[in-house]
């Protein structure tokens, strides 16, 4: 078996139990695809994932390689596979529970996980898409049907996940209050922000007002606390699952027209479709933090738990 390099780790832990060694690249299975990693992006999902925060939604099988994201080209062809080709660019979204992830020199994954990626999309930007855009995406319109001339407030706005719901809900042209801190408060503002609350000097939560959509991208608050802030049909959307919330979900829904999600993303080829376009026709355009090595993921993992990253880490991957 051909080998690859790969950000790995064999149980769960802080950063220091991610290793960049050797593994057996993966091959395709029925249904699935090869790709060559160009560009990999990191998220909050992965170190939650390692460190096993997450464990009440799945633990990864290990050794497991971290990261969700990618994109790169079509490598080999699983049998069944159509509609693709041999050097495609694409992009997606790595289920990681099975130990596949996308820090490494290549990925093996079902064609429902991955889309065409545009010409006019860097790797970079196509990387950067699925999780956080997607996520914002999904939950300002698949979830809360947001519409032109409603109230939304985003927390993390500075964040992958808040900067692209800020960019959503000002294509859809709905009234947007970001809270991110004060150093971002003018590019939270240059992306299509209304109002911007820096955290910092207020509280969000103490706001004398409401709106149709609470969207804690920053999962800092909690739908008990986001209450007072709801209209009367409005909606929480917190995007870290926790128990707590899904009580709170099933007391809304007995209680009252207000509604609590616990966010779950649902990638599929359409999601990732329909970023691709939003993306192509500048709608969405993610921020790039930085772009770094796979030696150094460990490290940027660690940043990004400590709240030092705003926007998307994408990592360089040359297999």
């Amino acid at each position: 078996m051909a080998s690859m390099q790969a950000v790995i780790y064999d149980q769960f832990g802080d950063e220091s139990v991610l290793s960049l060694r050797e593994t057996e690249q993966p091959q395709p299975a029925r249904g699935e695809v090869q790709v060559r990693v160009r560009m990999a992006s990191l998220n909050p999902v992965d170190y939650k994932l390692r460190s096993g925060m997450l464990r009440m939604v799945g633990r990864p099988k290990r050794p497991a390689i971290t990261g969700k994201d990618f994109a790169g080209e079509i490598s080999a062809l699983g049998a069944d596979v159509e509609g693709y080709t041999l050097g495609q660019r694409v992009f997606g979204s790595v289920d990681p529970l099975g130990g596949r992830g996308s820090c490494a020199q290549f990925v093996a994954l079902a064609t429902d996980l991955i889309a065409p990626t545009p010409d006019n999309l860097s790797d970079e930007v196509a990387a950067s898409l699925p999780v956080a855009s997607g996520t914002a995406l999904q939950s300002l319109t698949d979830i809360a049907g947001l519409q032109g001339g409603q109230s939304v407030l985003i927390t993390g706005a500075s964040g992958a996940v808040g900067a692209s719901a800020v960019q959503f809900a000002r294509s859809i042209g709905a009234n947007i209050t970001g809270v991110c801190g004060t150093g971002n408060i003018e590019y939270v503002r240059s992306i299509g922000a209304d109002q911007v609350i820096d955290y910092n000097s207020n509280d969000w939560l103490q706001l004398d007002r409401q709106f149709d959509l609470v969207f804690d991208a920053a999962a800092v608050g909690g739908f008990a606390q986001a209450r007072p802030l709801l209209a009367r049909s409005g909606i929480y959307i917190n995007t870290m699952p926790r128990a707590a919330l899904y009580w709170w979900a099933l007391a809304a829904l007995a209680s009252s027209r207000q509604r609590c999600v616990p966010f779950m993303l649902k990638t599929t080829t359409a999601l990732l479709r329909r970023l691709a376009q939003f993306a192509a026709e500048g709608v969405i355009v993610p921020h790039i933090h930085e772009i770094i090595e796979l030696k150094d993921v460990a490290q940027a993992q660690r940043r990004m738990k400590k709240g030092k990253v705003h926007g998307k880490i994408c990592v360089r991957v040359d297999a």
